[in-house]
């Protein structure tokens, strides 16, 4: 967890101060009431300052709980008639079994989809086998680019019809087009699931640079757009495998910070080995106000795992029945097909959401856990481990 000090109201200064004793019934002196006047303003600005800071110190710590892993909102009443029952579903059937429902869905596309925007853009594509479908497709309007196609797609939550843009990992000729389509769509984070090169694979080009204060720049003028490294840090003391890079963006009508979020260590068609991490950093981009721009190489398992995460979550907090994870599957593949490629994520998806319910917030839902629910709980996370492990 991300733990960020709170800011502290200043004390007020208000308290009286004695006067200085004069005849009864006498006027004060002039230079006496000037002093009064003098007084009473201070004190009145002293008020005003007070309520100043008062009102930031409140933006600032709703800003800062809003960027809080820590304070990730607790489930509501309304939610936790749909989080039971799911939590037993998932405890019932077991991994093996959701696995198997899984590979029922493996290839599931929707009815009629179409791809002619993919088709006709072979060189913008990563993987000739992994589709970009028409509908629900960016399309971008930035000026200085060779036509309005990139592989990405818009995916909506309960909360948002475009909460996340869900892209493939830029090529060397599609740079400009992501960094066209991030100032379009007005992104503040960009979420990267994946490393540039992986087990001696490219699975995606270095498109911002590394080094503090380093410039790339794409495009031709007058369309080109600047991206400059303002620094990096850790996500948090708790989260060392996420690096957070701020990054100043610059183009002729304008310029924006975005946040850069690599996830260093989740291994392509796999699963991190981590649980709470998952949860931490939905948390903390929980605050953007646009959509959230988030891929990986493809753009579909480990993007498509994590969307699916906040997708469920935000289905619950809304009070949507979420018992039926196949048809939840097909919703998210209907917005970006190919979704979640493997069981082993679609096992993730539900470990990390247990661990949300029956971990982080165990004094809701630990009643869950008594009985024989609790053996099966330890059962289903040996097995999880077992089926997620990679092989020596």
């Amino acid at each position: 967890m991300c733990i960020t000090k709170k800011a502290v109201k200043k004390d007020s200064s208000g308290g009286e101060q004695s006067s200085t004793p004069s005849k009864e019934n006498a006027p004060p002196p002039a230079d006496e009431k000037v002093a009064k006047n003098e007084k009473e303003s201070s004190k009145k600005d002293s008020s005003k300052k007070e309520n100043k800071d008062s009102g930031k110190d409140k933006e600032k710590e709703k800003a800062d709980d809003a960027n809080n892993p820590a304070k990730t909102p607790a489930p509501d009443a309304k939610a936790m008639k749909i989080v039971k029952p799911w939590v037993q579903r998932a405890l019932d059937m077991g991994v093996a079994d959701l696995a198997g429902e899984f590979k029922t869905l493996s290839k599931w596309n929707p009815e009629g989809m179409t791809t002619d925007a993919f088709n006709a853009n072979k060189d913008k594509n990563r993987y000739q086998d992994v589709p970009c479908q028409d509908k629900g497709r960016v399309v971008l309007k930035f000026g200085g680019l060779s036509n309005d196609y990139i592989h990405a797609n818009y995916l909506g939550t309960a909360q948002n019809p475009k909460r996340f843009i869900c892209a493939q990992g830029p090529l060397e000729n599609t740079q400009h087009s992501f960094w066209a389509m991030a100032v379009q769509e007005k992104v503040e984070t960009i979420i990267m699931l994946c490393n540039c090169i992986e087990k001696m694979k490219i699975k995606c080009h270095q498109y911002w640079p590394e080094e503090k204060d380093k410039k790339l720049s794409f495009g031709e003028a007058p369309n080109q757009i600047h991206i400059t490294n303002l620094g990096m840090k850790k996500m948090s003391p708790e989260e060392q495998c996420i690096n957070e890079t701020t990054l100043k963006v610059e183009w002729a009508d304008g310029n924006r910070t975005i946040r850069h979020l690599q996830w260093e260590n989740w291994p392509d068609r796999g699963v991190p080995e981590t649980n709470l991490t998952a949860i931490n950093l939905l948390s903390y981009t929980r605050a953007s106000k646009f959509p959230i721009l988030v891929h990986c190489s493809a753009g579909i398992g480990r993007t498509g795992t994590i969307v699916a995460i906040s997708y469920v979550q935000d289905k619950m907090m809304a009070g949507d029945d979420c018992m039926a994870m196949n048809e939840l599957l097909k919703e998210l593949r209907s917005q970006r097909p190919w979704s979640i490629q493997n069981e082993f994520q679609y096992l993730y998806l539900h470990r990390v959401l247990l661990a949300y319910f029956l971990e982080r917030h165990k004094d809701m839902y630990g009643d869950l856990l008594k009985g024989e629910n609790g053996e099966k709980y330890t059962k289903w996370m040996e097995d999880y481990k077992s089926a997620t492990a990679v092989p020596k």
